[in-house]
């Protein structure tokens, strides 16, 4: 048995055979364990309690009283005894050296019960434990030996009830029940990331503080991923006992997530997974432990969305039916040509309808990610197989790529609500590729032919600039769209759209790579673009919506050109424009997002001229439309995103106006969005570039509250993660220009005492 599983197994048994009398003890462990190693390993640890106790006067506990509290431990004055176990004790004491004061909880360990190499992994493990930065998980603050050799770590002093006591007490239902262990998976899961596992997911361990706020404590010895026996699925399986235990009666679904999270192996891949279909369950979507199949996803979302499906069950309905008339057909007789092209034709028809008119119509319902999806798959089916027929015509072709661009766009897109799988998508895009670029090449004529290619090409780059972190190509692509779309521009919405998207995205590849002076051109050219249309068009619903996302980016190339007044006035046009489309459809995901994405960076210029009242109205109604959005589609990335980059303002809004608890608690929200995205996107380039940037700000939040150590742990952190992307060959000239080299200077000058406080920047 290795050193550290040999530890592992004894700290497990020792707590117990402190209760065996001491006579029966010998016993005891040769019932337990044959393995000489561990026998020997309890016994050393017996003899190191006995001299210990000896020290302290508590192995006469039973008739001398409680042993006397140590005075001070470390830097902190002990004031109370919280509890005491086999390993030593946990303690309350306060700091009152320095310039500051709070109170913590204090776990000392009995000198000599740990090994040299659990000493060793315990001291490194107290780093590991330090970087947990969560609002869920209460925080490791320091550690250290006391003069006899005691080890002991410093923790957040958590005033709570355990889960269930807590739930019980307040008569709790399922809903709120669930939502406590959601938020509990979705700590663990954070925890997970940074390869620690806590091993003891209990009620005990799992606290309520009296403001509702859970925190998981106890994060102990020798939980690190890499010890033998410990993996993450210990953690899982107990998150769903956990779950078992607060909802004693469960659902059919509720049965099925319990069943998955406690199965050997689990039938979760990770902590987050079980948050996700817990968050499933209480918003009424689609269960993956479940595993119902599409009759099931399309259940749920009828039950989700009644009014709308009710609208549209006619239409469907004939939809459906044709699907099935045509498959029925199909199967049926191939005999007459004038039969089987009729046949082609309606399937056509049908399948474009399933991939533009319905699909179109349900992305306006909130909660339709997964459902667009469907649509998409289900039309894409029809149109490949009539794409490989011989002879099939270019438009047909051109039909297919642009359903695989459908798809794409609801796998992984950039820039709307998606499923946030950024490596699918590029699959997905590719293929679209494979289809579009020879039909143009051959047809660049052909209109419908050249549109689909417009469309991949931008859809592509917006993957580049987005996912990819690829703004020279994405400027390429989008160069090449505006080509293509050039001749018929001007000819009806969906072409102005398209050519003011062309535009917008040149100048938006620019400021990909803060070259705003070369962006400020291109967005004001989209607005000649635009205004220049005929009135009919000019007020149409998809040439308003490009409008306003084009004057949100050149709002955001004169704040950084310093055109301050210009900036607002652009912006205040962008926010008018997107509430006027949400008003006409309160319930659009689309037109919620046009309006958080112009609110938030309405805030960032008010922030940055110091209009304090108006950014916090701005980011705080942005954030109230991401959160709106997430609880109505928890499977859309496109919300997780915009609760992220919305909240990383609002942090900044709430550490201005010396908010210290709600800005932390918002940037660690912002994290874990950020954790989430990274995960989903399959550690795309994009998503890790949108999380470093999140750090810097997190960095630079703590250092202006001044929380020095805190700073610096994030400042550590982005340094690695831009050393991986170099590693990969994926980190953006910006970052290694600008990014890399300020953070490392500000780890040498702060961190690593490079330069005196006093030459330190005021904020940052």
């Amino acid at each position: 048995m290795a050193d550290l599983e040999t530890e592992r197994v004894a700290l497990a048994l020792f707590d117990d055979l402190l209760d065996v009398p001491e006579t029966s003890r010998a016993r005891w462990i040769a019932e337990r364990t044959q393995d000489s190693a561990v026998k020997a390993r309890l016994e050393a640890m017996l003899e190191a309690d006995r001299i210990a106790s000896l020290r302290t006067g508590a192995a006469a506990l039973g008739l001398s009283g409680p042993a006397p509290l140590p005075e001070r431990i470390g830097q902190y004055r002990i004031t109370a005894l919280i509890g005491r176990g086999g390993m030593g004790a946990v303690y309350r004491g306060v700091r009152d050296a320095g310039d500051f004061a709070h109170e913590a909880a204090i776990k000392l360990i009995k000198p000599g019960l740990l090994s040299d190499v659990l000493a060793e992994r315990f001291r490194a493990e107290r780093q590991t434990l330090a970087g947990l930065q969560h609002p869920n998980i209460a925080r490791l603050y320091d550690g250290g030996e006391t003069a006899d050799g005691s080890p002991y770590i410093v923790m957040e002093l958590i005033e709570g009830e355990p889960i269930d006591r807590w739930a019980n007490a307040r008569g709790m239902g399922e809903d709120g029940r669930l939502a406590l262990v959601e938020t509990a998976a979705r700590a663990v899961a954070y925890a997970h990331q940074r390869l620690v596992v806590h091993r003891d997911i209990t009620p005990l361990n799992v606290l309520v503080q009296g403001d509702g706020t859970l925190k998981l404590i106890d994060f102990g010895i020798a939980r690190a991923t890499d010890v033998e026996g410990v993996s993450t699925a210990t953690d899982i399986a107990a998150l769903g006992r956990l779950l078992k235990r607060l909802v004693p009666e469960p659902g059919v679904e509720l049965a099925a997530v319990i069943g998955a999270a406690t199965a050997e192996p689990p039938g979760y891949p990770s902590a987050d997974a079980l948050a996700a279909d817990i968050a499933a369950l209480r918003s009424g979507q689609p269960v993956a432990a479940v595993h119902g199949g599409e009759l099931y996803r399309l259940r749920k979302f009828a039950g989700r969305n009644r009014v709308a499906v009710a609208a549209a069950g006619l239409a469907l309905a004939a939809l459906v039916g044709g699907l099935i008339a045509v498959s029925i057909a199909n199967a049926r007789a191939r005999q007459a040509e004038a039969e089987a092209e009729a046949r082609f034709e309606q399937t056509r028809s049908i399948a474009g309808a399933l991939l533009f008119d319905v699909y179109d119509e349900v992305s306006r319902v909130p909660g339709a990610t997964r459902a667009r999806e469907t649509l998409a798959k289900t039309a894409l089916a029809y149109l490949e197989a009539l794409a490989a027929m011989e002879d099939a015509p270019a438009d047909v072709r051109a039909e297919a790529g642009r359903g695989f661009v459908r798809l794409a766009e609801v796998t992984g897109g950039g820039q709307q609500q998606s499923l946030g799988r950024y490596a699918d998508a590029n699959a997905l895009l590719a293929k679209a590729d494979a289809l579009l670029a020879p039909a143009f090449a051959r047809n660049p004529g052909d209109e419908a032919v050249a549109r689909a290619f417009a469309a991949l090409r931008l859809e592509q780059a917006g993957t580049n600039l987005y996912n990819n972190n690829d703004a020279d190509a994405a400027r390429a692509q989008a160069e090449a769209a505006e080509k293509a779309l050039a001749p018929f521009a001007a000819r009806d919405a969906d072409a102005a759209r398209l050519m003011a998207t062309a535009l917008q995205t040149q100048g938006d590849s620019f400021g990909w790579n803060n070259d705003y002076a070369g962006a400020e051109p291109l967005h004001r050219k989209a607005e000649e673009f635009l205004a220049g249309l005929p009135t009919s068009l000019r007020g149409a619903k998809e040439i308003r919506a490009a409008r306003s996302a084009n004057l949100r980016l050149l709002g955001e190339a004169q704040h950084k050109l310093k055109k301050t007044a210009e900036a607002r006035a652009t912006l205040d046009r962008a926010v008018e424009i997107n509430r006027g489309l949400l008003a006409e459809t309160p319930d659009d995901p689309a037109a919620m997002r046009k309006l958080a994405v112009s609110l938030w960076y309405a805030a960032v210029v008010h922030r940055t001229n110091e209009r304090d009242p108006e950014a916090k109205a701005a980011i705080e109604e942005s954030v109230r439309l991401a959160d709106r959005m997430a609880a109505l589609d928890p499977d859309d990335a496109g919300a997780l995103q915009m609760q992220a980059i919305a909240g990383e303002v609002q942090a900044q809004v709430m550490a201005d106006r010396g908010d210290v608890a709600a800005s932390k608690a918002a940037m660690a929200r912002v994290m874990r969005a950020h954790d989430r995205l990274v995960l989903l996107a399959g550690e795309a380039p994009g998503a890790r570039r949108s999380r470093n940037s999140a750090l810097r700000t997190q960095g630079g939040i703590l250092y202006n509250l001044r929380d020095i150590p805190a700073a610096c742990a994030s400042w550590r952190e982005l340094l690695g993660a831009y050393a991986a992307l170099q590693a990969s060959g994926e980190l953006s000239a910006f970052d290694r220009e600008n990014g890399l080299p300020e953070t490392q200077g500000l780890v040498r000058d702060v961190c690593e005492g490079g330069k005196p406080r006093a030459a330190w920047p005021a904020e940052l």
